[in-house]
């Protein structure tokens, strides 16, 4: 593993743990200080203007593929040209998204009228085309970061997110105290996107030498950008149905109480999602570039089980020590009546760890072109999802209501998935689990000794929390590194720590 590739995933992980510490401790602060229904209107405004960043329809992921394709081919004007119209297409995406924000933004009356007051409907107003701005800066600056990510760059573009982490909360709440309130989290937004759209031009400019072209466009290299992308983008309306039909359909059948729950462990579980793809992230290039050089499917089939290792052990190691201390730690920061969000985080991460541990294999399949399989599967799925949360929360309750979502997890991403990349992909699926179910051992044997100490002593208090946390950490470790660690592995968290000193 490269530097670049090491340091951006360690980067990326001190990221997310950032996001988590910043998220638990920035939103109390923000409700305090702006209240409860000014901050619902962010998050009412914010869940609109969020979903035009659909209109990037997946051309990020055909970047990657046909940029490292020219490259491989040493096709130096090829991918200036493909700059030049990811350049002109982005720009056109930004206007569009534009105008319909505006449309939005005077129509903000007509759309919540019924619910909300007069200085309400105002603000919503202000709110909405603060944040259409900021997603129209974010599509031209997008095709800056997607040329960051394919040079490998990783480094510069995760401190880049980690700063922004850290600067959202804290410009914000000094503009709340200058008396902008709500408006500060948008604007603040707002500012640190456009000085960043200024930063990747700079750098891409300067450090990557990024030139364009903008003429001589084919007809054919925009079919095939469109086509590779129109499946992409499929999956991305799959899981924008996933993440947010059984919220509706909780509400629906359930109430809003259950729908705030459901809510909680779709925000946890979505922490590993992003530990996931974190990682297997920093590998894009890579596959693509095996795959452009026609490598065969034994380095393919390596490369994944590589990174699948990695990612199962940091999953499951997360998943044991929520399983241990999970239950004081929901209490005390989602209240007692949010319990069920326990039980529903491990009914639907430990089926998600067998998909997210082999996301490399969907790098592989998009490479390869061969994704659609992928996309029309989920899709299919995805129906299945919503007619099973259905009928589970309206008779068995809220833990019914991930029966879709287990369903469609465990026989399209796991079953289905492992079925294709061993026939269509040619994928070694057998020597991948043949190396990957030893993994499991330390997250059995730590969380099973801790469960069982648990019966005579629970988890009550935030002394019992930190010894029981450090004890679950030491039993996992000492049997991972004595019993499952590669000589792989072993060196990577070896020159990690080199690095850091």
């Amino acid at each position: 593993m490269s530097n670049q590739r090491r340091l951006g995933a360690v980067l990326s992980y001190v990221n997310i743990i950032l996001k988590n510490i910043t998220n638990f401790l920035y939103v109390p602060i923000l409700l305090r200080l702006v209240g409860q229904a000014d901050y619902g209107l962010f998050q009412m405004t914010n869940s609109v203007t969020s979903s035009l960043t659909i209109l990037s329809m997946g051309l990020s992921s055909a970047y990657v593929k046909f940029y490292i394709d020219y490259k491989t081919k040493e096709k130096e004007e090829e991918i200036k040209k493909l700059n030049g119209l990811y350049l002109v297409l982005f720009i056109l995406i930004s206007i569009i998204a534009l105008i319909i924000g505006i449309i939005l933004t005077f129509n903000t009356s007509r759309l919540f009228g019924n619910s909300l007051s007069e200085r309400e409907i105002k603000l919503t107003e202000k709110l909405m085309f603060i944040l259409v701005l900021n997603i129209a800066i974010t599509f031209p600056s997008s095709v800056f970061d997607s040329n960051i990510m394919v040079n490998q760059h990783f480094v510069f573009q995760q401190s880049r997110k980690i700063f922004q982490t850290i600067l959202v909360p804290v410009f914000s709440i000094a503009l709340i105290y200058l008396g902008f309130g709500i408006l500060a989290v948008g604007l603040t937004q707002l500012f640190i996107t456009f000085v960043y759209l200024i930063i990747n031009v700079r750098y891409c400019r300067k450090k990557l030498v990024m030139k364009f072209i903008f003429h001589g466009f084919t007809k054919s290299l925009i079919k095939q950008l469109l086509a590779f992308s129109f499946f992409i983008l499929l999956n991305q309306i799959v899981d924008l149905i996933n993440n947010n039909a059984p919220n509706f359909v909780i509400g629906m059948v359930r109430g809003a109480r259950d729908v705030a729950t459901f809510a909680i462990a779709l925000q946890i579980k979505n922490m590993f999602f992003m530990l996931s793809t974190s990682l297997s992230s920093v590998f894009v290039p890579q596959v693509n570039e095996y795959v452009s050089s026609n490598k065969p499917t034994e380095v393919l089939t390596d490369l994944m089980i590589r990174v699948g290792r990695i990612q199962m052990t940091i999953l499951f190691f997360i998943l044991g020590g929520f399983i241990i201390i999970g239950r004081f730690f929901i209490s005390i920061w989602a209240g007692s009546e949010n319990m069920d969000a326990y039980l529903l985080i491990i009914l639907m991460v430990l089926p998600s760890i067998i998909p997210l541990s082999q996301n490399v294999g969907i790098e592989i399949q998009r490479a390869q072109n061969k994704h659609i399989f992928r996309s029309v599967s989920y899709s299919i799925f995805a129906v299945f999802n919503i007619v099973i949360t259905y009928f589970g929360a309206k008779y068995f309750g809220l833990i019914g209501a991930s029966f879709g979502y287990i369903f469609s997890i465990i026989f399209a991403n796991g079953l289905l998935m492992n079925w294709y990349y061993h026939t269509k992909l040619s994928l070694d699926m057998k020597m991948f689990w043949k190396n990957s179910l030893p993994v499991i051992l330390p997250f059995i044997v730590a969380t099973g000794i801790l469960l069982v100490f648990q019966v005579y002593i629970p988890v009550n208090s935030y002394l019992q929390c930190i010894i029981q946390g450090a004890i679950y950490v030491l039993i996992f470790a000492i049997f991972y590194f004595k019993w499952v660690a590669t000589d792989y592995e072993k060196r990577q968290i070896y020159s990690i720590k080199k690095i850091g000193r």
